[in-house]
């Protein structure tokens, strides 16, 4: 925690460290030669790093303040850490999460889309979901206003398994509107983030946090493409790069192959075509 809240160390920073300097016994006993060696870790850095790892008893005495709150923390390099995230290019050093730890081990699919759906891609969405959850999958998506929103909520009603994945810390939910829906699925599913719990939004966190996603589902369904802003998009982006088997639907029927074109993959019409979806997820 020190290294990552106070000492800038970011995720591919952390893998650096992990294969120069060795596990957090070795890192504690470190000295600023031991650094020297690491790509694109200047001097700043360097001292940065080391004054947070002064500072250790500061981060045990909050790791017992994100307790009292329900907050439970996972690390990179403990047992529980989710395996589908460690063949990442650039693992989370740290996970946060609120809710059932054991949650992670259904297969999922995730919903995502825009966060200005219309009604068709608000219905579809709550379609998708629950046909989805009576076939044992569970929904991953992003806590974002729309279509995120639609799933989150259609999984609550079924009481399948629920994971919100966010791009700020647990104890500042973006958007504010939604803090009530992230309470309900942090009692049944699962909350979680990369950031430390009062880390506020950030553009960067919000598209980061589209990889884990991805990262955490079976397959990526795109419900419904914005207009303008298409965040949506960069979670297709990474379920290419991770090899995910990517879907997109076209609730309007005015979705176009150019607005695709960079993340292409197969268009489903309805509900019906979750049995082939299902067959597609390893």
């Amino acid at each position: 925690m020190a290294i990552t809240e106070e000492g800038g160390v970011g995720p591919r920073m952390f893998q650096q460290i992990l294969m120069h300097v060795g596990p957090p016994e070795d890192l504690l006993r470190a000295s600023h030669c031991d650094f020297d060696d690491i790509p694109r870790l200047g001097e700043e850095e360097i001292d940065r790093l080391l004054r947070s790892l002064e500072n250790i008893d500061i981060f045990t005495e909050r790791l017992y303040d994100y307790t009292a709150n329900d907050i439970h923390v996972s690390s990179f390099l403990d047992d529980d850490y989710p395996e589908m995230l460690r063949t990442l290019g650039d693992p989370p050093p740290l996970l946060y999460y609120m809710g059932n730890l054991d949650a992670w081990s259904n297969k999922y699919v995730a919903l995502v889309g825009t966060t200005r759906a219309t009604q068709a891609g608000l219905r579809l969405t709550v379609d998708l979901a629950r046909a989805f959850i009576r076939q044992g999958v569970g929904i991953v998506s992003g806590l974002a206003a729309g279509i995120d929103s639609a799933a989150h909520l259609a999984a609550l009603k079924e009481q399948g398994p629920n994971i919100a994945v966010l791009g700020c810390g647990l104890l500042n939910i973006y958007p504010p509107e939604n803090k009530s829906l992230a309470e309900l699925i942090a009692k049944s599913g699962l909350l979680i983030s990369e950031y430390q719990p009062f880390k506020k939004v950030s553009k960067s966190g919000l598209v980061l946090r589209n990889r884990l996603i991805s990262a955490f589902s079976s397959a990526v369904v795109v419900v419904q493409v914005g207009k303008e802003t298409k965040g949506e998009l960069k979670t297709a982006a990474y379920a290419l790069k991770q090899a995910k088997p990517l879907f997109y639907c076209d609730p309007e029927e005015d979705l176009s192959s150019e607005a695709i074109k960079d993340s292409p993959g197969l268009i489903i019409k309805d509900v019906d075509s979750v049995d082939d979806i299902v067959k597609y997820m390893v």
